[in-house]
């Protein structure tokens, strides 16, 4: 009896051992995948992907993930560093030029995460493939897929594969089904790619649109092809009851040639903050020392948001190393410390604009004649509360010593 028992036994302590021979813990393809995407790591990423490849059944997220990880090991200059650039230059382009659609979607896929620092790298793989790329990327558009890679498909990943996509991207702006969303961005695109073959395409959508914000987009990009007869309706725009057209007209400001400086200056009067930001942009293009006040008005505005305050920091910056904002930064003082400006947010963009080389030279030019910097360190021990606009005020008199 006690020999029938144990050869049973037998055979369940080996199959048991068999089974422990099996690999434990996690596979390649996850710790391939984590030290990519979480870690940034490409050279050890490539090495459990390569064999992740080998071992899965399904070979599209380990191959979509090795071409990120060679676009990421080159683009840091790891693979380089490492003695790996050739084979990892080697094994892009090989790969780029089997993409399939299906390990394109899986590229997308891992990249549709905001926090992926990987992104910039593998989205460039899709660049290099072009047209076929273009497709997917226009129909993912159009159906509302991968949103959070939506402003890198259109904002460059379709520019920068330029005139492979241009035919693409025409067909589907005068689709009849694109929305109107969509057929704004792609005129960006168009604007961007630069090539007059969309000129005829642009004017026809033109003719039949009934959105107006989208017809000044056409008009914007028609004159940045060389149509310069709709300088005239671009310059009407700025002041359409209609946000969109003003906002349209107001960004291709910085295009436009021969605009009147007056112009520009009354659009800083705009209530909507994207209208004004392009003007103080465009204003550090056109420059125009009359510019100066109302600039300042857009720092201390109570209406706008900071978008174009920290634009008009930036074109004042310009204006005071070119000598067209004599005096600034006395008035600007003469701000921050009359008690006027109310909001905290406001004084801290006046003491932004301070720091700015410029006006701390002027601030010590004239030090014999207007002691600034003491009004300034007087008005920080006494009068200001906001712990923010403190320290930066500290910051720009430690560094007027």
């Amino acid at each position: 009896m006690k020999k029938v028992i144990i050869i049973p036994l037998l055979v369940l302590l080996l199959a048991s051992f068999g089974c422990d021979t099996k690999q434990k813990g996690p596979s390649n393809l996850s710790v391939g995948k984590s030290k990519l995407i979480e870690s940034g790591n490409a050279l050890e990423a490539v090495g459990h992907l390569e064999k992740a490849e080998k071992e899965e059944a399904n070979k599209l997220e380990p191959r979509a993930l090795l071409i990120i990880a060679y676009s990421y090991g080159l683009s840091t200059g790891d693979a380089d560093r490492s003695g790996n650039a050739a084979k990892f230059r080697s094994e892009r382009e090989q790969r780029i030029k089997a993409l399939t659609e299906a390990e394109m979607k899986s590229i997308l896929q891992v990249l549709d995460d905001r926090r992926s620092q990987v992104r910039k790298a593998g989205l460039q793989a899709l660049v290099d493939k072009g047209q076929d790329a273009a497709v997917l990327i226009l129909d993912s558009l159009a159906k509302g897929r991968y949103p959070s890679l939506h402003e890198d498909f259109t904002q460059w990943v379709l520019v920068d594969i330029g005139t492979d996509a241009l035919d693409l991207v025409l067909a589907k702006l005068t689709d009849e089904t694109t929305t109107p969303a969509l057929r704004s961005k792609l005129v960006h695109v168009l604007a961007e790619i630069g090539d007059a073959k969309a000129v005829d395409a642009l004017k026809s959508v033109k003719t039949e649109t009934s959105e107006p914000g989208l017809a000044m987009e056409i008009s914007t990009t028609l004159y940045q092809l060389g149509e310069k007869s709709y300088k005239n309706d671009i310059i009407a725009g700025i002041s359409h009851d209609d946000v969109g057209v003003r906002r349209a007209a107001a960004k291709a400001m910085v295009n436009i040639e021969g605009v009147p400086s007056k112009t520009l200056i009354a659009g800083l009067k705009d209530t909507d903050s994207e209208v004004v930001t392009a003007f103080v942009e465009a204003l550090a293009i056109h420059k125009d020392a009359a510019a100066v006040d109302g600039l300042v008005a857009v720092l201390i505005s109570d209406e706008l948001n900071k978008d174009p305050k920290q634009a008009a920091i930036n074109t004042l910056d310009i204006y005071g190393q070119e000598k067209l904002a004599r005096g600034l930064a006395s008035r600007i003082t003469t701000l921050i410390i009359g008690g006027t400006v109310s909001d905290a947010e406001n004084r801290l963009h006046l003491v932004q604009l301070l720091r700015k080389e410029p006006f701390k030279k002027q601030i010590k030019a004239i030090k014999s004649i207007d002691d600034l910097a003491f009004k300034l360190y007087s008005y920080h021990e006494r009068k200001e509360e906001s712990t923010l606009v403190k320290t930066t005020l500290k910051q720009l008199l430690d560094e007027l010593q």
